[in-house]
């Protein structure tokens, strides 16, 4: 017998105690830092264990998958296997995440775009939009895709701007013979300026039923930073049509793009959300997420590494971002917070099996991301680069690129060797593949960013959030 190469271990503070994951059995345990020190010993023996191990102790860490007989090489090809199958299972159980590109044009001229170059390009090609033919070919497409019994209904805007109030014709067209074809769901990427021309398709009801909308401070920082093309500012639209939204029964989700040059005004918005009201709807919630500077291709942009650096910035100190399960409702560390609530969901036992993540996103299950010239794209990191479409379609066409498909569709955790050694990886997944191809010209590269910090953070907050719980429940039954 030896240690497990999966166990990852997160000491209490204050106390003697270790809370022990296993990365691959599913196994949470809460032992003593001595049991912890023996398992994370290399050089352990038999002996040892059981000489300073009671049977029973030893017997349940073999159960848990602590203690294996499984060399490092064999414990490794049984992770690869399984995790091969599972995202094999889950990805035949993916319903297609069907994104629509009506055009690639924008209203807005941010600092920081990650589409900064795509906006560079000529305007004949910026302005071309979706036409009829193309509408109906999209269609046919996506039913040729799906070949699986159950139907994908829910379709997502995207651009450029989608909603822009010069699209207005092409979206309704689009919403219009999506619901035709039995689509019930649809959401939107958003900057939200012009959402107020499009009150009529939003809501509930075969409408557009959530929106990702973004705000990144006051309105003399958000304003700088996302303006018209001549220059006007957007705040105060976009404060407005996020109202209008929740009139119609939308969900809202506010992201807030954090450099250094805005990281001191989150709490601003925080209060201003507050202030807004939005905090107490239910159909409200914001999060922050890192510009990094080498996406924006503009050397003016002073972003970030990771999240955590991101965190340490608007805390304005070294100890990472506050607890999570102050503000639900905005996420400061929504990786963490993501983590966590797995976590917490598996210690309630709300589900049976661990919370397995075994890609990163959809672009590594069945998305799809259709343009107005023709492409089909996996991920909207990519899109307007023909070297990464993943097939064309048209009238009367329709041309999958199978090796494409499967390296995007097919790459999963197990996949990447440096992934497949450690004991985080089915919570991590492997991270972002277009980051992983941008930063290093390899997509079978992990993309982690100080991923066991926000594990190790998340399941301190879970645990603490259990023993809540757990302690509420205990007096409610007098058990």
């Amino acid at each position: 017998m030896r240690p497990s190469s999966y166990i990852i271990h997160v000491p209490l503070s204050d106390t003697d105690t270790v809370l022990l994951f296993h990365g691959y059995s599913g196994a949470v345990d809460l032992v003593s830092s001595r049991i912890a020190a023996l398992l994370l010993d290399p050089s352990a023996s038999n002996g040892k264990f059981k000489r300073s191990l009671t049977a029973e102790t030893l017997n349940h860490l073999i159960e848990r998958g602590y203690l294996t007989a499984k060399s490092a090489q064999s414990e490794q090809a049984y992770v690869m296997a399984l995790g091969m199958r599972v995202h094999a299972v889950m990805r035949k159980h993916a319903s297609p995440g069907f994104l629509v590109i009506p055009t690639y044009s924008c209203n807005l001229r941010c600092t920081y775009c990650y589409e900064k170059d795509l906006q560079a390009r000529e305007s004949s090609w910026l302005e071309r939009r979706m036409s009829n033919d193309m509408i109906q070919a999209l269609f046919e497409a996506m039913e040729r895709v799906d070949l699986s019994a159950r139907r994908q209904k829910c379709l997502t805007f995207y651009g450029g701007e989608p909603l822009q109030e010069s699209n207005r014709t092409v979206v309704r067209l689009l919403h219009e013979k999506a619901c035709e074809r039995g689509f019930r769901q649809f959401s939107a990427i958003t900057n939200a300026v012009d959402l107020h021309h499009y009150t009529d398709i939003l809501g509930q009801d075969k409408g557009i039923s959530f929106l990702q909308v973004t705000m990144d401070g006051p309105p003399s920082v958000h304003d700088a930073r996302r303006r018209l093309a001549d220059g006007g500012g957007t705040f105060e639209r976009v404060a407005r049509n996020i109202d209008l939204a929740f009139m119609k029964g939308t969900r809202v989700s506010v992201r807030v793009n954090v450099d250094r040059e805005n990281a001191d005004q989150v709490q601003w918005l925080e209060d201003f959300f507050q202030r807004r009201g939005w905090t107490q709807r239910p159909l409200f919630r914001a999060y922050c997420s890192p510009v990094h500077g080498d996406v924006c291709g503009n050397q003016r942009v002073d972003g970030f590494a990771s999240h955590q650096k991101m965190c340490q910035a608007i805390r304005g100190d070294a100890k990472g971002c506050r607890s999570t399960e102050e503000a639900p409702h905005f996420q400061i560390d929504p990786v963490t917070y993501a983590v966590q609530k797995r976590i917490l969901a598996h210690l309630s036992q709300e589900q049976d099996l661990p919370f397995w993540r075994t890609a990163f996103c959809g672009s590594n299950m069945a998305m799809y991301l259709f343009d107005p010239f023709g492409d089909i794209y996996p991920c909207w990191e990519v899109i307007g680069h023909p070297e990464h479409r993943i097939g064309q379609y048209g009238p009367g066409l329709l041309e999958v690129d199978s090796k494409a498909v499967h390296r995007w569709h097919h790459r999963s955790v197990v996949r990447i060797p440096a992934c497949r050694s450690c004991p985080y990886l089915f919570f991590c997944g492997g991270g972002c593949e277009a980051l992983a191809l941008r930063s290093t010209g390899d997509s079978n590269q992990p993309s982690c960013s100080e991923f066991p910090k926000h594990f190790g953070e998340a399941a301190l907050k879970a645990y603490r959030e259990w023993t809540i719980r757990h302690d509420k429940k205990t007096s409610l039954t007098g058990s």
